[in-house]
C-alpha cells in the first residue's frame, strides 16, 4: 500500500536545510467513499427483492389410470345417489328427483343443464383448504339409456327409454375412444408441483345441480349418516396425482366408495365412484 504526503514548505523557519516526517509503526485507514460496496451488494441485493420471483405457471395433463398401474382407465363413472325421506336411493333415477319421460325423450334444457360440479382441493379442513381445480359434468344419455335393435314396437331402437329407467350417472370417457362425453376424464395441475417419487393429492367434493327442481345438492363419499365432527372426512375422494418416466396420471384411492373392473379379466378397464346425499345425525 502506498500512502501520498503534501509538503507546506512555508512552514518550515528560515534557513532550515532539512526535516523529518515520523511514521507510525501502525495504519489505520478511514473509508471515506462507500459507492462500490454499496453498489456491488447493496443495491443489487435490493433490485433482487423487488423482482418478482419466476413462477411456472404451465400446467400438464393428467391421465386417469388402474390403481398401482399406469394402465389407462376407458371410463370413469360416478353414480349420484339422492336421499328421499330417510333412505338413499340407489340407484337413484331421473324419475326419482322430479324429472319426467319427455325431459328425457326430447332432452330438454332442464336435463342438459343438470350437472355435476366436482371440485379439487389440496386439503380436507374447510379453513385452510385452496381450491386447485373444477370439473363440471353435465347429463348426456348413454348407448345403455336407449332401446338397442329388437325393441318391441312401436318403440324406435335409439329412443331413450322412460326416467324410472335411467340412473343418475355421468360416465366420462377416454377422449381416444370414437364416442363418449370427453370433458373431465382428464385432470389438469401443475407439472412443477409433482416430482418423480412425490406424488401430489387432491381431495374431492361433489355437488349435484338439479335444473329441473332448482335444488343443490351436496354428496358425500358414504351412505351412512354420521356427526358433523366426523362428516368432513366422509365428504371427499382423495385422488393421488403422480408421474414417472412414462408420463402424467393421477389414480382414486382406495376407499369404500371407490371400485375398478378387474384388470385380468375384464378387457374395459373402468372405475366406478359412487356418491350419496350427505346425511348429517
Amino acid at each position: 500500500m502506498f500512502a501520498s504526503y503534501k509538503i507546506n514548505p512555508s512552514l518550515f523557519a528560515s534557513g532550515t536545510t532539512g526535516s523529518s516526517i515520523n511514521i507510525p509503526i501502525n495504519l489505520h485507514y478511514q473509508i471515506v467513499d462507500n459507492s462500490e460496496l454499496i453498489e456491488n451488494t447493496f443495491v443489487k441485493d435490493e433490485i433482487q427483492k423487488a423482482v418478482n420471483p419466476i413462477l411456472d405457471y404451465e400446467k400438464t395433463r393428467f391421465v386417469p389410470v388402474i390403481r398401482g398401474t399406469t394402465s389407462r382407465l376407458d371410463t370413469i363413472k360416478y353414480n349420484v345417489n339422492i336421499l328421499s325421506g330417510s333412505t338413499i336411493l340407489s340407484p337413484t333415477k331421473y324419475s326419482d328427483i322430479g324429472f319426467d319421460n319427455d325431459d328425457i325423450k326430447f332432452e330438454r334444457n332442464n336435463f342438459k343443464d343438470s350437472y355435476l360440479y366436482l371440485a379439487f382441493y389440496d386439503d380436507t379442513n374447510p379453513l385452510t383448504q385452496n381450491l386447485v381445480t373444477s370439473i363440471e359434468v353435465y347429463s348426456m344419455l348413454t348407448d345403455d339409456d336407449r332401446y338397442g335393435i329388437g325393441a318391441p314396437a312401436p318403440i324406435i331402437p335409439g329412443q331413450p327409454k322412460p326416467a324410472n329407467q335411467i340412473s343418475v350417472r355421468f360416465i366420462l370417457s377416454n377422449p381416444l375412444t370414437t364416442k363418449g362425453f370427453y370433458e373431465g376424464y382428464h385432470i389438469y395441475d401443475y407439472k412443477s408441483d409433482v416430482l418423480i417419487n412425490q406424488p401430489k393429492y387432491l381431495y374431492m367434493k361433489a355437488t349435484y345441480f338439479n335444473a329441473k327442481t332448482g335444488k343443490i345438492i351436496n354428496l358425500m363419499a358414504d351412505s351412512k349418516p354420521y356427526s358433523i365432527d366426523k362428516l368432513i372426512d366422509k365428504t371427499y375422494t382423495k385422488y393421488k396425482l403422480f408421474r414417472d418416466s412414462t408420463g402424467f396420471y393421477y389414480e382414486i384411492e382406495d376407499a369404500s366408495n371407490v371400485s375398478y373392473s378387474n384388470i385380468n379379466t375384464n378387457p374395459i378397464l373402468d372405475a366406478t365412484i359412487n356418491l350419496y346425499q350427505i346425511q348429517a345425525l
